[in-house]
């Protein structure tokens, strides 16, 4: 399988003005000749910065990588600018979660059953929202107050359906 393989390409950091993201990093047409069809996440390095991130499409066929406001600072780069960019293919379902939320999930069984049907997507982003705060006992707050959303059935409606893992 490709996830083994490392890639790595130099590019121009891109606008984008018809995407949420203003900033992107396209993907050469060379690796995409190399990675798996259809969602793709990848874990690397922009300029030494650490990422894991999905591969965007747009309708035009190009491939990229989206790059924060924030990712960009620590990569020290503007629009414009040459990026360094490796990284390797990951398991798109893989998600690491919190010790904040690891803790709630460990204490609340109809919680963790429910955490566990809800969809990897949405998932990922209840996990980006704890830890978008350096502050431990505010990431503790959000962890149980998403947990009592899971709960009040806030989610239902992105839920996986049966049979998916």
């Amino acid at each position: 399988m490709v996830k083994k393989q490392r890639f790595s390409f130099e590019a121009r950091l891109v606008e984008y003005e018809d995407t949420l993201v203003s900033a992107v990093v396209e993907i050469p047409a060379d690796i995409l000749k190399k990675l798996p069809k259809g969602r793709v996440r990848v874990e690397g390095k922009l300029n030494e910065v650490a990422f894991n991130l999905a591969i965007q499409f747009k309708k035009n066929g190009a491939r990229y990588l989206s790059i924060s406001q924030a990712m960009r600072r620590s990569a020290k780069v503007k629009p414009g600018g040459k990026v360094k960019v490796s990284f390797q293919v990951v398991d798109p379902d893989k998600l690491e979660l919190p010790e904040e939320m690891e803790a709630v999930l460990a204490q609340d069984d109809e919680g963790a059953k429910l955490w566990s049907k809800l969809t990897v997507g949405l998932q990922r982003s209840l996990v980006h929202y704890i830890n978008s705060t350096k502050n431990v006992d505010l990431r503790i707050e959000r962890a149980l107050y998403l947990m009592n959303k899971v709960k009040s059935g806030a989610y239902n409606n992105r839920m996986r359906k049966s049979g998916e893992e």
